[in-house]
Parts: structure tokens; sequence; C-alpha cells
């Protein structure tokens, strides 16, 4: 039977513009009828309204039958909307990306600045958790870290893997004539080691080694590091794509043109940048913490390392470069078995029964 299901993100964050099309296509293949409610930031990606109608939550949006809602995201507005479709009977399904956990080497790897945003994102994540039917745990070490510490707000929690739409339709021959960069992609922040990987950087430009950098995130690259006379020198080696929103177009040859991407995090849950990489067959060097070990194989579709480990960074690039064929294949292997959506169908549409 054909349902209405909202897909809801009331944060702007251009990270889920490809999760958003994912659920809206899933829905779709399954006979359902899914449109968007969302942040007014999402206006400026049109590739979004190509794939379902795109409305921004207001009081409209509640004279709508609703039958099922995806949160996907955090919003201080999340519990309000989720209590209103509540109320009219909507069924409420709440992807929750970061379980809470707490430790002095969390509250370290993150900063004061990290933890406090943390911090708040729970807060404002709690009400909606509440409501939810189902909370969907997007790794099993999501779902395990969930079930310790935040399973008393609702019990009814699920694995469920970030899935995504495929937006790589490249050979595998093809997609290693571009590859040529140690990529970092996202956020520039301690949480994810930008910190090691600018010392890497550097390493490498002291050492004259035959590797190049990419870095792609919307937030602004620091122009202290780009005037140290080290950077400056090997400008050529270094391609920067920072400081504003970066939609499928300008994110995915990122992926495309990086031999190996930097997953070597202080603290992960779980990465939206793996399965990313993934898709476009390239590698990953990680830290063996949250679900890195559950989706990497070492030496099969990615290397572990230590952050600090300058050398070893090194040798386990060179050896993903030497064998890079081998590598890519795994990795699209992984990300079609995995994070695309269309394996998981049966799943989804068991979650709307």
């Amino acid at each position: 039977m054909k349902k209405k299901v909202a897909l809801i993100s009331l944060r702007f964050s251009p990270a889920f513009i490809q999760h958003l099309i994912a659920y809206a296509k899933a829905m779709k293949e399954l006979g359902h009828d899914p449109e968007f409610l969302l942040d007014r930031g999402y206006r400026d990606f049109p590739e979004l309204e190509v794939v379902a109608c795109l409305r921004e939550a207001d009081a409209d949006t509640l004279a709508v039958a609703w039958e099922y809602a995806v949160f996907l995201n955090p919003s201080p507005e999340n519990g309000n909307l989720a209590s209103a479709l509540k109320r009219k009977g909507t069924k409420i399904l709440y992807v929750y990306h970061e379980p809470w956990q707490m430790s002095f080497d969390f509250i370290w790897s993150q900063g004061l600045i990290g933890t406090l945003k943390l911090i708040m994102a729970h807060h404002v994540t709690v009400p909606a958790l509440t409501l939810a039917d189902t909370v969907i745990l997007p790794s099993r070490n999501a779902l395990r870290v969930y079930q310790k510490s935040d399973a008393r707000y609702n019990r009814n929690s699920i694995y469920f893997p970030l899935i995504y739409d495929d937006e790589e339709n490249a050979a595998i021959p093809t997609m290693l004539e571009q590859k040529r960069y140690f990529g970092y992609i996202g956020n520039l922040c301690r949480s994810h080691g930008f910190d090691h990987y600018l010392s890497f950087v550097r390493f490498a430009f002291q050492r004259n080694l035959n590797i190049s950098f990419l870095i792609a995130s919307r937030n602004r690259f620091p122009s202290r590091v780009m005037n140290d006379p080290l950077f400056s020198r090997n400008s050529a080696k270094i391609e920067i794509l920072c400081g504003k929103p970066l939609g499928n177009a300008d994110i995915n040859p990122c992926y495309a043109k990086s031999i190996c991407v930097w997953n070597l995090y202080r603290t992960s849950t779980q990465s939206g940048v793996l399965p990313k990489a993934f898709m476009f067959g390239t590698p990953v060097i990680a830290s063996k913490i949250g679900s890195f070990p559950e989706f990497i194989q070492e030496g099969v579709n990615g290397r572990f390392a230590s952050a600090r480990d300058h050398e070893g960074t090194w040798t386990a690039f060179e050896e993903i470069r030497s064998n890079l064929g081998m590598y890519a294949a795994n990795s699209r292997k992984t990300f079609l078995e995995t994070f695309y959506y269309r394996p998981h169908l049966g799943e989804l549409g068991r979650l709307l029964d």
C-alpha cells in the first residue's frame, strides 16, 4: 500500500543531501510517495527537486497526512515537529548518528568547543528520540554505544546503514586514471585529526616525498597555514577547495581524484566520508576506532595506522598506491554491498510495514 513519507532535515548540512536522495529513491522504488521537509539552505541544491517535491517545514506541513516521517539529522526544531506529527498519527523513524558517549578521552579528542557542540546536539535530540517509533543507528558500533547510553530514552532501536545512491558509473580502469592525491575531506576539526593531517603534509614536504594532497571542506582553510613558507613553496602539491558548502558536483571529483582518503580520526562513531570514498573506488587510511573496524578490511579496502606515526602512514599510502587496482575494486565492492541503497530495500520496506 502506497504511503506518504516525509524525509526531514531541519538543520542544513550538505553532507545529508546524498542521504536524502538515497532515501527518496528507495521510497519510490518501494512504491511510496516521499517528500522533503527541509531547511531553507537546501534550496541551493536543485538535485534534490529532481528526486522529490521539496517543502519548507511550516504550518502547512501538518495539513499533509504523513504516514511516516524520517528525521535524518539533529535540529532544535525536531522535537516540536515530531510531537505535532505524532499527534496526527504519523510514525516516526529517527536516524541517530552520534549516540551519547562521554569520557575524559572523548573530551580531550573533541576539544572544549567540539564537546559543547555535542552536548547541545544531544540535548536537542532527546525529545525526538523519546517520540520515535524506531531509532535507526547507522553502524553496529553506534547501536552498541546507544544501548549503553541512550536506550533509556527509547528501546526500539535497530542497525540500518547509512545509505547512498550510486553516483559513480566509471569502470575501475577509468577510475584509476584520475587518482593522484591523499585526500582530506570533511570538517577541519580536531576530532577528525586535521592537525595530524597537516603535520603529515609538513613531514612529506620536508622529505620531498612523491605525494600530493587535496583538502575539501565547507570550513575555511586557515590562512596561517598557507602563509607558512613550507606550504608556499609546495603549493603545486596541494589542492584546496574550502570555505563554502560543497554539493555533489564539487565533492565527488575530490573523492574520485584521491588515491586514498584520511580517516585517521581521534573519535568517530561512524564516518560519512568512508562510504562515499568507497563509492568512488577510493580506499581509506583509518584509526582503529568506532565503526572503522566494522567496514574496513586491513589490506583489502584500506589500511589502519596511527595519526602520529608519519612513517607508518607513508608506508600505508605507498602500499595502497602500489596495489591501487585491487584496493579500488574492493572498496567499490564494499560500497555496493554495504552502503548502496538497493540491497537494503527489503529491510527499509519492513520498517514501513
